[in-house]
């Protein structure tokens, strides 16, 4: 996120203007670049503890604490500060506190007569009420939204508004997490696990839908049962006996059970637990990146989505599918996902299969199918 010339980042409190002023900020000082913060309502050790706390490192920056300087001195200042140190980025946080001050006016004349020949970048944090007169001098205007849905769910987005020589438009969800920092949700990208091939799962599954594909998108809508999470085991511990890395990531059903029962099938996988709660609901993204970094799988496979929908409602659940398959799809990783019902998840997937229990057998039928070398419409998906 590297913004040149004027930024404008606005937005109301707590949505997390200045934790992103602090991630632009720590990655110019990590390129060894010189970085000035001015800032109006923070004194210096508060800004250093609450940006080390997420992960941060500030201290090279010449941090101004202008929160008791007379209005009417701190552009003088600045001009002054900017000409001798020759800083790449000034930030200004938050100018909203200026009160009493014609900001637009000072910053008109601050910008275009004294700054801009610098080349300095400038960054610049405001209320949302304080932000329409700055916007006419703002090269890059990002409005920063939070929202809480009726389940509780909180929902950070950036809505890039203007972007000078590029395209604007876009909005990109993130959120903010202790010890990390502002984290682009979209932009989480794994490494790509080779060329990837084509792998059998030695199950009907087989047949009905042809071997996995690396970067395929695979649903079951079968039900909560013992039989099917039978099956669902020994497709596991098939695909990791012919040498697949397989992650199981667990909504409701117990991780160490299913990796036992895996084991005394032959095969082995790696089972973690994928806790779904409304107030964290962004770690089922990141917390499935961080999973493909430590174990590195081949193969995706979960248990019940239904939770989700549950707990974050529909729009939620299916927009964090469709952005972890998204993640899998570019990794070139199989995800095979588990959902009692369907609510618009093959819309997202490659393969669909409805399983259904008849007379104490299980049989699968497949609703949606992406290869070629599918060969039955039907199939009694037996467990070991």
């Amino acid at each position: 996120m590297d913004l040149k010339g004027v930024t404008l980042v606005y937005g109301r409190p707590g949505t997390g203007k200045t934790t992103l002023a602090a991630h632009i900020a720590a990655e110019r000082l990590r390129r060894g670049e010189k970085v000035l913060w001015v800032s109006f309502y923070e004194d210096r050790d508060l800004l250093l503890k609450n940006a080390a706390a997420l992960g941060y490192d500030l201290n090279k920056a010449h941090i101004w604490d202008a929160v008791l300087a007379k209005a009417e001195d701190v552009f003088n200042y600045i001009i002054a500060l900017t000409t001798e140190e020759g800083p790449s980025l000034l930030v200004l946080d938050s100018i909203s506190q200026l009160q009493g001050l014609d900001v637009r006016g000072h910053l008109t004349n601050v910008m275009y007569r004294a700054l801009r020949p610098t080349g300095v970048d400038v960054l610049l944090t405001a209320e949302e009420e304080g932000a329409n007169p700055l916007s006419y001098i703002a090269d890059n205007i990002v409005h920063l939204v939070r929202k809480v849905s009726e389940r509780g769910v909180a929902t950070r987005y950036m809505d890039f508004e203007k972007m000078r020589g590029r395209p604007a438009g876009f909005v990109k969800a993130f959120e903010i997490i202790e010890g990390i920092g502002l984290v682009l949700l979209d932009e989480l990208k794994p490494a790509r696990r080779g060329a990837g091939r084509p792998l059998a799962t030695d199950t009907c599954m087989d047949r009905l839908l042809g071997p996995l594909e690396p970067g395929s998108v695979t649903v079951f809508i079968a039900p909560a049962s013992a039989t099917y999470l039978k099956f669902l085991a020994m497709l596991a511990a098939n695909v990791s006996k012919r040498g697949a890395r397989v992650l199981f990531a667990a909504r409701s059903v117990d991780p160490l059970r299913f990796s036992a029962y895996v084991e005394r099938l032959g095969g082995k996988v790696v089972a973690k637990g994928m806790e779904v709660r409304p107030e964290r609901y962004w770690w089922l993204t990141y917390g499935l990146h961080k999973a493909l970094e430590e174990v590195q799988p081949d193969v995706v496979i979960t248990d019940w989505l239904d939770v989700e929908f549950a707990l974050l409602g529909r729009d939620l659940a299916l927009e964090t599918f469709r952005r972890n398959s998204s993640l899998l799809r570019e990794a070139g990783i199989p995800l095979i996902v588990s959902a009692v019902e369907d609510r618009g998840l093959s819309v997202y997937a490659d393969n669909a299969v409805m399983f259904a229990e008849e007379g104490g057998a299980l049989y699968a039928r497949p609703l949606k199918v992406s290869s070629f070398e599918a060969t039955a419409d039907r199939c009694k998906a037996e467990p070991p």
